[in-house]
């Protein structure tokens, strides 16, 4: 009797759905991702990892940051040599091997367009991160690095030599990112594009200007080319991140 228009109560427009007023008008709720109010206080760069990137011979590191809603770039710089090596098996009055020991570095960057940064939790979509969601980014790489090969002689037999290598790829990568805790990023990707370099077989003949191995694909660490360049280039990845302000 002393509040004839009864209490008020305030609620988060997400836990709502609609209400039906007494005159029968109806109001519906309609979750705003866009809203820039979602995301006030939340760190919107990071310092990223690849993480098998060391089983490959290579070490990247990168920078994310978001410029706005379902907007940002990502930049990486790669350390070619700095994980495990292969080795090359070889014949010189002997059966030897070498490890091929790359040294190089590359550099990539692509801009991110992301879709809604939301998970879906017991049938529900839920806004968590606006660095979380799926995205697709145009990306371009070019590198440098030498490697050991290994070089034919006379009478059959081999000898361990140099390569130098320059490489290049335009992709588009398309992934899926999360944060986890608002702290930690974990970023599964993979992408298609065309790549070119100047890569030769790792084996070569000084008795002729022609590979010893026909050359139709090259693993240049920060993609693979599939054919003869220029040609399909292929990347996938897991990245680790940390948020930073």
């Amino acid at each position: 009797f002393k509040n004839p228009d009864g209490p008020i109560y305030v609620l988060e427009t997400d836990r709502i759905k609609k209400i039906v007023f007494e005159d029968g008008h109806t109001e519906t709720f309609e979750e705003n991702f866009k809203d820039p109010e979602r995301y006030a206080g939340q760190s919107k760069k990071a310092i990223k990892m690849n993480f098998f990137s060391p089983l490959y011979s290579y070490f990247e590191v990168g920078y994310e940051r978001n410029l706005s809603y379902g907007k940002g770039y990502e930049l990486s710089l790669g350390i070619i040599g700095a994980g495990k090596s292969t080795t090359l098996n070889y014949y010189s009055g002997q059966l030897a091997e070498v490890k091929r020991k790359p040294f190089g570095v590359f550099v990539s960057g692509g801009y991110k367009f992301g879709k809604l940064p939301d998970f879906i939790i017991f049938g529900k979509s839920r806004a968590s991160h606006i660095m979380q969601g799926t995205y697709a980014k145009p990306s371009i790489y070019i590198g440098h690095y030498k490697e050991n090969i290994i070089v034919e002689k006379a009478n059959n037999l081999f000898e361990v030599g140099k390569q130098n290598v320059t490489f290049g790829a335009i992709q588009i990568e398309i992934g899926r990112q999360w944060v986890l805790g608002e702290k930690l990023l974990l970023d599964i990707y993979q992408g298609w594009g065309y790549g070119f370099d100047n890569k030769k077989d790792s084996y070569r003949s000084l008795n002729s200007s022609q590979d010893y191995y026909e050359d139709l694909a090259a693993f240049n660490y920060a993609n693979a080319r599939l054919g003869k360049s220029p040609s399909l280039s292929y990347t996938f990845g897991l990245k680790l991140g940390l948020l930073i302000k």
